[in-house]
């Protein structure tokens, strides 16, 4: 994944920047003082210093399909921030300059890679791939960089390529369908009083079920239910529309999951 984005991140600088390769090289070496010195030609230097995940972007709720009375639940993509210090590398102060901002404009144009430049693998990524020229962050700052690397400082950006990972957990089971039980008087005019009773699985953030969670209606009295072995829980006496159930996990806060019944799922992701 990460040489693939680094390719498309060479090839939008060279293509979509109208820089000559001849004239300039795009790198992804730690410009470190001695790699600095051994340049011969004006280069860009795209130097991935951190991977972290965007948890801003988490998404713990299992996505699910239906078909052929069946349902498949797929535990969604996380997110990751790959981090790069982009710098231009020339013995001219000018052309440095110049070759920076050239840079500057070309990743700022693009917030998505465009297909051109994307290999077929990150041109399937589902979602696709994203792209800032972000503020440095307060906890490293880029000449913090500069010093590990004991190099020079030069004005540089940070670039962030937001990518997916793909967890490959995927479960097939049979819908679970919301009952409905309808009680009225015979003989009477009034509203038939309808009671409903939901079931689903509760799982961690990797997708593996939870057993002894319990799962309850917030602002309800009653205890709610405990979840098995297998993560499965069943519910009775559940009121139509709005809800927010309060999941508590074995050694875990509790969770507030708002939902609406009846639903296609009731399948819970607590962290």
């Amino acid at each position: 994944m990460v040489g693939e984005v680094n390719a498309a991140v060479q090839r939008l600088l060279l293509e979509h920047g109208q820089i000559d390769p001849g004239d300039v090289d795009v790198r992804f070496d730690a410009p470190r003082r001695d790699w600095v010195a051994s340049l011969t030609r004006p280069t860009l230097s795209c130097f991935l210093f951190d991977v972290q995940e965007n948890t801003e972007l988490r998404h713990t709720n299992l996505e699910s399909t239906r078909m052929n009375g069946h349902a498949t639940y797929r535990v969604p993509p996380r997110r990751f921030d790959l981090r790069y210090m982009v710098s231009a590398l020339t013995t001219d102060v000018e052309d440095e300059h110049l070759l920076l901002w050239r840079a500057l404009v070309t990743l700022l144009k693009h917030p998505t890679l465009p297909d051109d430049v994307l290999s077929a693998p990150l041109r399937a990524l589902d979602p696709p791939l994203t792209t800032q020229v972000a503020p440095p962050d307060d906890d490293a700052p880029l000449l913090d960089l500069w010093s590990g690397l004991e190099a020079a400082p030069r004005p540089a950006l940070l670039y962030v390529v937001t990518a997916p990972v793909e967890l490959d957990f995927t479960r097939l089971a049979p819908l679970v369908l919301t009952r409905t039980a309808r009680y009225a008087r015979v003989g009477s005019d009034a509203p038939a009083d309808e009671r409903r009773q939901i079931g689903g699985v509760v799982r961690d953030a990797a997708g593996q079920p939870l057993a002894n969670a319990r799962v309850a209606i917030e602002g309800v009295a009653a205890e709610g239910a405990l979840t098995a072995a297998d993560g499965t829980f069943r519910m009775a006496a559940v009121p139509a529309g709005a809800i927010t159930l309060r999941v508590t996990g074995v050694d875990a806060a509790p969770k507030l999951v708002r939902l609406t019944v009846p639903s296609d799922s009731y399948d819970i992701v607590i962290d």
